[in-house]
């Protein structure tokens, strides 16, 4: 393999908690790529420089985390077809100066339940946000030929959010959308801290015994308190670090085009 150095980031605000350096690192390992994976946080109004940003850094590639998926779309040379339908984009390649965004959630969610078994074709699913992540998830479960309900926050004439809770049991209230749900996957940064995560999880109480709770977020010091009781409850359940891989190792082969296998 080349000694030629490469250099690699994510992006996003904020961005300590990331663990995709700690993620790609075996990967770039296992094929001999010297390679540097940083974290650099961008603020939404900074990125209409991250040209600028990735020229001065001499990156070859970068990840884009919540909350520019679909903020850094207008900043891009050219987007793949997928990340275009789901507005959304989470990884860029660069090529000759060129930003070329992808999205490897869909793929990288739907790996994961493959892995966990769980075939999603002609079942029902409830998403829980609608951000880039959620509707990549939505989009690829769509096309695996599940159907799919979607959850979001509404806003109060304050401009407020009401907490999600309150629009899973309005959802549950007119359609029975959750209780009749095969696969509940959380696409939202609740669950992430102490301070950014759901005021109540009764609504898993909702859930048939048969459902899958997924999770987006990841933590590196623990299981989310979503899917630790979910599990409590004996659901199956997938942590968010699943996704994470899933998604990673198909960024790898667009940033290298190696294939990784654990």
């Amino acid at each position: 393999m080349s000694n030629e150095s490469k250099k690699y980031a994510v992006i996003g605000y904020p961005i300590e908690h990331s663990r995709s350096p700690e993620l790609y690192a075996p990967m770039f390992e296992k094929f001999g790529i010297k390679a540097e994976f940083d974290r650099i946080a961008v603020k939404e109004d900074e990125l209409s420089s991250i040209r600028e940003i990735a020229a001065e850094r001499g990156l070859s590639g970068f990840a884009v985390t919540m909350p520019h998926k679909r903020a850094i779309l207008p900043y891009l040379d050219e987007i793949s077809d997928f990340a275009q339908r789901a507005c959304s984009v989470n990884i860029v390649t660069v090529d000759n100066g060129r930003l070329i965004g992808h999205n490897t959630d869909g793929a990288g969610a739907l790996n994961a339940l493959t892995e966990a078994g769980v075939d999603v074709s002609a079942r029902s699913a409830v998403v829980l946000g609608s951000g880039g992540a959620a509707s990549a998830i939505n989009l690829m479960l769509v096309q695996a030929g599940c159907t799919v309900k979607t959850v979001s926050r509404r806003r109060a004439a304050t401009g407020r959010p009401y907490p999600i809770e309150d629009a899973i049991f309005s959802l549950e209230a007119l359609s029975g959308g959750i209780s009749d749900a095969d696969l509940l996957i959380n696409a939202t940064p609740l669950g992430m801290t102490s301070s950014i995560t759901f005021a109540d999880l009764s609504f898993l109480t909702l859930l048939k015994p048969s459902c899958t709770v997924m999770d987006v977020v990841y933590r590196a010091d623990r299981e989310t308190r979503l899917i630790k009781t979910a599990a409590q409850r004996g659901l199956k359940t997938i942590p968010g670090d699943r996704m994470l891989y899933h998604q990673g190792v198909l960024a790898f082969k667009l940033w290298t085009g190696f294939d990784y296998t654990e």
